[in-house]
């Protein structure tokens, strides 16, 4: 992994840790502007952890992970704040380089950032409730202007006032933050807890009973840009037929968009929504002013719905492993690497910034104890950080093949390889045996066949035998594992998910941070992810070549 997304990693982790512990605390008691506090403490974090690690892309890519790990925040909508974390990353990093590291970039960046959760509120906002939230938003506006006799007619006076305060708010932060500290005693990290980091990793891989449809997905995402496109053309009872069985739809499929209808505030704004609409945008002249108002409150409190459960559904379904694993396909697998690492050193940083009494007491001595902490985790994972290559693709693709053609290179006679591969024989157009090939020395034995006597160890039509399992395991504890030696696993498969096969070797060798390189089918790559939750490098067999696995592993060795 190079080494900036480790950083990003570690910075990321913190933030959203802070983001966990305070921004719970800070909703939980409806604190004005909390949104703009916790953008504040966000950039104070980055800056910080720029003077920690002066690199270019630093601020993008922690805003990334730390946005990638609020998709397991309890809110059923995820998107908003999501957007809203990487976009002060995006917007810091850019002012920093185009002033090239000066303060003023820092400055600049910072207000912009901090004043972007404005902007996103006003968007959400709009978004929600329709451009009639706009006229509702411009008559309370000049109401209040009416009665408490103060100057500026226009309603975008308001955001302009706030926008102005967000401004110097996020620039005061900046300045104070690019300031030099002084150095503080580190933090003592205690050890993580038996299995710790790997149930916080195992938060990325979804719940073996949450099931997922691309082609659901795909109807949420239609119907929701249809909906805000076109629920404004329709009348009132067909749109409101049109959500309210889309709603109770979600509600049966997922039992996480039922939350939603539990939580008061939901009901408080949009019962306050359809009522200052009637009264104010209706005007009190008679009651088919009134009455024409309420229609239209109760046709925002409908899009509101529709938003609400829309962005519920899309973010339970973009948890599918499937959309994962295509995205680590295509250029992300470094960010799922990355992400990783994060949750590994979560609970650890859970822990520090769960005492609060320090943290209020002592801000800055603990915000750089906590920096410090993040250096020593992140040489904790330089030392042992586990990497794996998974090769993946269907029968005939080539991943035996490309495996032997990698070990037999003469560009990789310094690496040395341990495991085996399995070769197998045809009989009348089908696969009917298999063996075990030792990479050392060539010897082989039979695996499994199709053939009598049944196994008590089987696998589809395949009866494994236990002298051919025993030769695998014998492999892979025949050498002692070392920093400079890849094992070769050809293939997992449904055995080893099962605990079978070489399943219990394969734990032996992650436990001790074994490089390797293992095969996998596709139809099993996201089990096998949600077993071991292992950090890995994924390349297709089809579109690899040799020179493709030996440019990893020189990462990895090096």
């Amino acid at each position: 992994m190079p080494d900036i997304w480790l950083k990003a990693a570690m910075l990321g982790s913190l933030w959203a840790s802070i983001e966990i512990i305070l921004g719970s605390f800070l909703h939980n008691l409806h604190v004005p502007l909390s949104g703009t506090f916790l953008a504040s403490l966000g950039l104070i974090l980055m800056i910080n952890g720029y003077k920690l690690w002066p690199e270019k892309g630093l601020f993008w890519r922690t805003a990334l992970v730390t946005a990638a790990m609020k998709s397991i925040s309890p809110s059923a909508i995820i998107f908003g704040p999501m957007i809203g974390i990487f976009m002060e990353g995006l917007i810091l990093e850019l002012f920093v380089r185009l002033f090239k590291g000066k303060w003023l970039g820092f400055v600049i960046g910072g207000a912009l950032a901090v004043s972007w959760s404005l902007f996103q509120k006003i968007l959400v906002l709009m978004m929600t409730y329709g451009p009639d939230f706009i006229k509702l938003y411009e008559q309370l506006y000049l109401m209040a202007a009416r009665s408490l006799q103060f100057g500026g007619s226009a309603p975008v006076d308001l955001v302009k006032v706030i926008f102005v305060i967000d401004l110097c708010f996020g620039a005061f932060v900046a300045i104070l933050a690019i300031k030099p500290s002084k150095s503080q005693d580190q933090i003592i990290l205690s050890p993580p807890l038996p299995m710790e980091g790997e149930q916080a990793k195992n938060l990325l891989i979804a719940s073996a009973t949450q099931k997922f449809s691309l082609v659901l997905f795909l109807i949420n995402l239609v119907f929701l840009i249809a909906g805000l496109a076109l629920l404004d053309d329709l009348s009132l009872p067909v749109g409101a037929l049109a959500v309210i069985v889309y709603v109770s739809f979600n509600i049966f499929r997922y039992a996480r968009s039922l939350r939603r209808l539990k939580n008061p505030r939901l009901w408080i704004q949009l019962i306050a929504v359809m009522g200052l609409s009637g009264l104010i945008l209706g005007g009190w002249d008679s009651a088919a002013a009134i009455l024409n108002g309420l229609q239209t409150g109760v046709g925002m409190a409908i899009r509101a719905l529709l938003v609400i459960f829309g962005f519920s559904a899309l973010s339970i379904e973009f948890r599918n492993p499937v959309i994962i694993s295509w995205f680590s396909r295509h250029g992300m697998a470094i960010v799922f690497e990355a992400l990783s690492i994060a949750f590994e050193v979560l609970p650890r940083l859970l822990k520090l910034v769960s005492q609060k009494k320090r943290l209020w007491r002592h801000p800055i001595k603990t915000l750089n104890q906590l920096l410090g902490a993040l250096e020593i985790l992140r040489q904790e994972h330089v030392s042992i950080s586990a990497m794996i290559i998974i090769l993946t693709g269907n029968q005939g693709d080539g991943k035996t093949q490309l495996i032997k053609d990698l070990i037999e290179s003469s560009e990789t006679g310094d690496i040395n390889f341990s495991g085996f591969y399995t070769e197998g024989s045809w009989l009348d157009g089908e696969r009917d045996k298999y063996h075990l090939v030792d990479f050392s020395n060539q010897t082989s034995t039979l695996l499994c066949e199709r053939a009598d006597p049944p196994s008590d160890i089987k696998s589809g039509p395949f009866n494994f035998r236990h002298s051919g399992v025993a030769f695998g395991c014998e492999i892979l504890r025949q050498k002692k594992p070392d920093n400079k030696t890849v094992v070769v696993i050809d293939e997992i498969g449904p055995l080893e998910l099962r605990d079978e096969g070489w399943g219990k070797c394969i734990a032996e060798l992650l436990a001790v941070k074994q490089m390797m390189i293992w095969t996998v089918r596709p139809s099993l790559l996201d089990a096998v992810l949600a077993k071991w939750g292992v950090r890995i490098s994924l390349l297709e067999a089809k579109e690899s070549k040799v020179s493709d696995l030996q440019k990893i592993l020189r990462q990895m060795l090096n």
